[in-house]
């Protein structure tokens, strides 16, 4: 299963532990490589396909499984079941064509980056880095609890750095050796 209900500076502080440990640079995604990862060559709002029940296939969100625990929120359960009401093992669906799994749904993965509301109108076009400051990090990808609008590629969301929350956890990504 996904590791959840870390905050944003935990997972700063494992990915300096692992790279410690290992001699190598670990770290959390730019907005702009999560985006990239889970798109996967695609230009789909998922890198299934538009249609949000392509997610059944590929992704742990919320649907049959889960709407009877939250029946407030049942209107907007994915019409199947991918039988988890809550996380799922890594893994479980079928990964993107790069190979990653659990690019959507699963768990909200943090990334390196300060949210900006406006900073892709105003952003470079290759590679951009995020704001220089900010209050709030990006997270992405949706959660177990995420519906279906919210697991998109592009969705963007956001908490502080020292928000601990049940569906929000981490991809570290590994740097190429120079």
């Amino acid at each position: 299963h996904p590791v959840v209900n870390i905050t944003w500076n935990d997972a700063q502080a494992l990915a300096r532990w692992l790279s410690q440990q290992e001699g190598r640079n670990y770290r959390l995604p730019t907005e702009a490589e999560w985006e990239y990862a889970a798109r996967a060559g695609t230009r789909t709002r998922y890198h299934s396909g538009d249609d949000p029940r392509s997610l059944l296939k590929v992704a742990n969100t919320f649907d049959a499984s889960a709407k009877p625990l939250w029946p407030r929120f049942a209107a907007n359960a994915l019409a199947g079941d991918d039988g988890f009401a809550f996380t799922a093992p890594v893994a479980s669906f079928r990964p993107n064509a790069f190979g990653l799994y659990d690019m959507h749904g699963n768990a909200w993965e943090w990334t390196k980056d300060w949210y900006g509301e406006d900073y892709y109108a105003h952003s470079p076009t290759n590679d951009p880095q995020g704001p220089s400051e900010g209050h709030v990090y990006v997270r992405r990808g949706g959660s177990w609890h995420t519906w279906s609008l919210y697991a998109r590629s592009s969705y963007r969301n956001w908490n502080s750095p020292q928000t601990r929350y049940t569906l929000v956890g981490m991809r570290l990504v590994l740097d190429a050796p120079k």
